[in-house]
């Protein structure tokens, strides 16, 4: 099967993801955390882009990136050939360290440029490092807390802490629900697919005072059809499965919401 081309960012601004091969650990401790870093600034001085957030876990990396001169894919083949070099010598290996080719998806506004920021400053809370997020060393978080970075973009700081009246507002905004889905490792996004899935319905059954499916009336059943379809996550045989309808009776639903 051919490789679906990548969407071009109009504002280019990326939300990039790689991950280590057969998910292993290829940045496990501080060590490989600090070359990757370093590996970034050497890059950055060779080509023109801008980091905007990044978080290292131990099995893959999450970056916002803005793209100064339409060379995504030449910074992340360096990226990997660079760290791939730094980590096969380093541990006596040879071949891929970079499971397939990096992960991007465009950001064309200004909500889901935050939105990808507090995902990606987000991942060690959801991954159970830690429950504060401002305690993990490896996200680009207290670089805006402390306005003191070596790899961001200082205007880029600047315009992101400029939405929030203050830098304790900048923190809450982290802990608010987003029903957006961000790219990830296959079986995170899989986990969040169901996380949102699960959260829309417990919002709309305490909205409704409903603690029971049975308590649903045909109305609300539809009503609630409605919402999980506009999600755009799940099959409509899955929905019809949540709602306790028809799979034909989904389908009509599907319909008139298109037409």
């Amino acid at each position: 099967m051919a490789r679906q081309a990548r969407i071009k960012s109009n504002s280019g601004i990326y939300h990039v993801m790689i991950r280590g091969i057969n998910k292993e650990k290829i940045f496990i401790n501080e060590l490989y955390k600090i070359k990757l870093l370093d590996i970034i600034r050497e890059i950055k001085e060779e080509i023109d882009f801008s980091i905007i957030a990044y978080c290292i876990m131990d099995n893959h990396l999450h970056l916002l990136i803005k793209d100064n001169d339409d060379s995504l894919a030449i910074i992340m083949k360096k990226l990997n050939v660079k760290y791939a070099m730094f980590y096969n010598r380093l541990l006596n290996r040879y071949g891929y360290v970079f499971q397939n080719r990096f992960r991007s998806e465009a950001v064309e506004n200004d909500r889901y440029l935050l939105g990808a920021l507090r995902y990606i400053h987000n991942n060690p809370v959801k991954a159970n490092i830690t429950k504060n997020l401002l305690e993990y060393e490896w996200s680009s978080i207290n670089d805006y807390i402390n306005d003191d970075t070596q790899i961001l973009c200082d205007k880029y700081l600047n315009i992101i802490l400029n939405y929030f009246k203050d830098k304790n507002e900048f923190i809450e905004f982290h802990n608010l629900y987003d029903k957006n889905l961000y790219i990830d490792t296959i079986e995170e996004e899989h986990e969040n697919i169901q996380k949102i899935i699960k959260t829309t319905i417990e919002i709309y059954t305490s909205k409704k005072g409903i603690t029971d499916y049975k308590e649903f009336t045909q109305i609300q059943k539809e009503e609630l059809a409605r919402m999980l379809i506009d999600l755009h996550m799940i099959t409509l045989n899955e929905i019809a499965g949540l709602c306790y309808l028809s799979l034909n009776k989904v389908k009509e639903l599907n319909k008139n919401l298109n037409n």
